[in-house]
């Protein structure tokens, strides 16, 4: 074999490595998933019923924050499930906080929450308190635990979704304080 073979040869083996190599890496890279374990951000809000939320005064339950609006096709299907985990798990220090970015004002968030007769809080959110969380679609969900750490970040909705919402949230509240 002459001197180009031997190239050639050189060069396939090195590029038969390098994919090699890849196909072993890049999976690695796209299953590693960072645990959430950012602090929630902190804020004070006054709910739909004058009710002042503050987030770390609830220190101690677990906290679901969505992150909503009325005009959002899949923020209002989650609804009616966000309000059978709230009358399920309410008892065993567990919070909603409907966190509504509606631009229409606070009557019509007023009006749908009380046509979906939703149970829990909901607060007018500001732009800076969905910019602290990085919100950049709706419905984003933020599932906090006891301590006040972020444990998840759940966006979008279907029932897969809601089943996932629901063993997460069971999770979470059966671990000891």
């Amino acid at each position: 074999m002459g001197a180009h073979g031997q190239r050639f040869l050189l060069r396939s083996a090195l590029l038969f490595g390098l994919c090699l190599g890849w196909t072993f890496f890049l999976p690695q890279c796209a299953q590693e998933k960072k645990p959430l374990t950012d602090w929630a951000s902190d804020f004070s809000l006054k709910a739909l019923n004058d009710q002042e939320i503050t987030l770390s005064r609830l220190r101690g339950k677990v906290v679901l924050l969505d992150f909503w609006a009325t005009w959002c096709s899949p923020c209002r299907e989650s609804i009616p499930h966000l309000v059978q985990l709230y009358r399920t798990y309410r008892e065993n220090e567990f919070e909603i906080i409907g966190m509504s970015i509606d631009k229409g004002g606070e009557m019509v968030v007023r009006h749908f929450a009380k046509s979906m007769e939703i149970p829990y809080p909901i607060v007018m959110t500001p732009e800076d308190v969905a910019r602290a969380y990085r919100v950049t679609s709706i419905p984003t969900l933020f599932l906090i635990d006891r301590e006040g750490k972020i444990r998840e970040r759940i966006t979008g909705f279907n029932l897969t979704v809601a089943q996932q919402i629901h063993s997460k949230i069971g999770a979470i509240i059966s671990e000891k304080p």
